[in-house]
């Protein structure tokens, strides 16, 4: 089945884009607010909503009640939840990039998982900004009209960005060569506007360099992992595309039938199934904290 999540993310992506011809983005307007930009807050943290419900069908997540029967209402942040249960999502970067937006607009990377406490109605709460400005905006336009801001829209789509990451699952690899520029650049590629951390294992050689050295390899992957949305793993056994040709192939063969006195007969009695692999020299695979 194709992806449908992608393109609308893409879409998105664009009019962004298109915005910042008219509107410079730096510090001073953040807080620029107007009724194209909360459309598009509108669209992408409902495409949020959307694709973080899938991403749980996908990674065979359950809601059930008190009786154990399985929901059919499930709110936005139990979705969330669990997605972070599986991919720690509010420890992921996301850093702002493109070439209309002021280079010191952001004093760090976001992290658009990560909830921040505000004050509502005299009560403190933990809350990702941008989706609770999405629920003002949806439920009374005009009262919240400046919470749909351009700070509010590129918090948003960094959000929708991790997940379509996430829900894509792409992998690469590369098999021969020792190429990072080439890895990197595919785990660039995704978007005009954002990208993501990667973190890379250190190798066998360099997990023996000793502790007390200035740099430490080790001690570097293991501060980096967490914020970081892909794994660079070097000299690594890797399923690709042609591997699991080969054990669909191995499948289909192991249950080949043929008639022997008049009935049906199989035709090895027992084929050992292999579970091919490649030895790659890079692979870059997403950073789950379950597999």
């Amino acid at each position: 089945m194709s992806n449908l999540f992608w393109p609308i993310y893409k879409k998105l992506e664009s009019e962004f884009m298109e915005i910042s011809y008219y509107i410079s983005i730096d510090k001073r307007q953040l807080k620029t607010y107007s009724i194209k930009i909360a459309d598009l807050i509108l669209r992408t943290v409902s495409e949020c909503e959307n694709i973080s419900k899938e991403l749980c069908k996908k990674e065979k997540v359950k809601y059930k009640d008190k009786k154990g029967k399985i929901r059919s209402h499930v709110n936005f942040h139990e979705y969330i939840s669990e997605l972070d249960r599986i991919y720690d999502l509010k420890s992921k970067h996301v850093s702002c990039i493109f070439e209309n937006l002021e280079e010191n607009t952001f004093d760090s990377k976001h992290m658009p998982f990560r909830r921040e406490t505000i004050k509502i109605k005299g009560q403190e709460k933990e809350i990702w900004k941008w989706h609770h400005s999405y629920n003002l905006i949806k439920h009374d336009r005009i009262k919240y009209f400046k919470e749909a801001n351009i700070e509010n829209l590129i918090n948003g789509l960094a959000a929708l960005f991790l997940l379509n990451l996430y829900y894509q699952d792409k992998n690469f690899h590369i098999e021969d060569e020792y190429d990072y520029e080439l890895i990197i650049s595919k785990i660039e590629g995704f978007s005009k506007v954002f990208r993501v951390d990667y973190a890379l294992i250190p190798s066998d050689k360099e997990q023996r360099i000793r502790r007390d050295t200035f740099f430490d390899p080790i001690s570097f992957f293991e501060i980096a992992k967490p914020y970081s949305t892909y794994i660079i793993e070097i000299d690594k056994e890797f399923k690709t595309v042609l591997d699991k040709g080969a054990d669909l192939i191995d499948k289909l063969e192991s249950k080949v039938m043929y008639f022997k006195d008049g009935s049906l007969t199989k035709k090895y009695e027992a084929y050992e199934l292999t579970d091919h692999k490649t030895r790659c020299a890079l692979v870059a695979s997403l950073n789950k904290t379950e597999s």
